[in-house]
């Protein structure tokens, strides 16, 4: 059995991995993600090395990163995280209390998702997510059937 045919299983559930090293903030956005009722595993992380060396292992579906942390910025944690990207790469929105748009640009271009400025909207992060989490799904749908 592939990877692909596990992940598009109905009984399959999608990961999300959250990091802040405000634990207010991670369940914010906790409640956000199970706001959408899509049955996710959600994993919630204050440390970005941790959270890298974690991610080696497994598949992770949604990341939701701050940009200002005590071991590294968001530019580095995406660029550390699309470096280490093999087969599939990960969807990754960004919160950040940073308001210029270079770096917003910045961290699209270094290849987050989406970039948002904090506290984000409910709806904008849901709305996002949400979009990401079904495209995601999406990938592993159509490999499963190329594959058959």
């Amino acid at each position: 059995m592939s990877v692909s045919s596990i992940r598009s299983a109905r009984k399959f559930r999608q990961t999300a991995l959250l990091i802040d090293d405000q634990s207010t903030v991670l369940d914010i956005h906790a409640a956000i993600l199970k706001s959408l009722k899509m049955d996710l595993k959600i994993v919630k992380m204050t440390d970005p090395v941790e959270a890298l060396e974690w991610m080696q292992n497994k598949q992770v579906d949604l990341i939701i990163t701050d940009f200002r942390m005590h071991q590294m910025d968001g530019m580095q944690f995406v660029q550390a995280i699309k470096d280490a990207c093999n087969v599939l790469c990960h969807s990754i929105i960004v919160v950040t209390a940073i308001k210029d748009q270079t770096i917003h640009q910045e961290l699209l271009a270094a290849g987050a998702s989406a970039c948002l400025t904090k506290p984000a909207q409910t709806h904008k992060l849901a709305t996002i997510a949400k979009t990401l989490l079904e495209n995601s799904r999406d990938k592993y749908s159509g490999a499963v059937l190329e594959s058959k």
